[in-house]
């Protein structure tokens, strides 16, 4: 298993995979094509501070995670935020996104919280992310989009 930066010879398969992502049920509302193919093409472009991870197992691209970074006041240190990870369905139970978790935590060792938002639909995601040690931070997040 290994992970690498999103390339553009991946492109296709890597937008196929968040639009399959970002329209099921493991995101609170479906995201427009139009918002996920600018993720993509924002996260390639390397200009800002979103990255992402192809996931790879046994060769094959069988996911992607994207994180962030930044200053949280709460904590006085950088916080990493999980903001996606996709593995297709056929690969999920094999310990990938365990190992996408090590890789993300021993790569940011400025990092003094990893953080993540999972729907509360998700009862998967959150049973892993429980055994993981993370914790349930409560807020009500509030937006204002322009």
């Amino acid at each position: 298993m290994n992970f690498k930066t999103f390339s553009k010879e991946r492109y296709d398969e890597l937008l196929d995979m968040m639009s399959e992502f970002y329209t099921s049920d493991a995101v609170a509302h479906p995201i427009p094509f139009k918002t996920i193919k600018k993720l993509l093409d924002d996260i390639i472009s390397q200009n800002y501070l979103v990255k992402g991870l192809e996931v790879y197992y046994e060769g094959n691209l069988v996911g992607f995670g994207i994180t962030t970074s930044y200053y949280a006041s709460e904590v006085a240190g950088i916080t990493v935020q999980l903001e996606d990870l996709y593995i297709q369905k056929e690969y999920r139970s094999k310990g990938i996104a365990k190992k996408y978790f090590n890789y993300i935590m021993n790569n940011n060792p400025e990092a003094v919280r990893f953080r993540l938002e999972v729907s509360p639909s998700n009862t998967r995601a959150i049973e892993l992310y429980n055994k993981m040690g993370f914790d349930k931070l409560e807020y009500n997040q509030m937006i204002f989009d322009l």
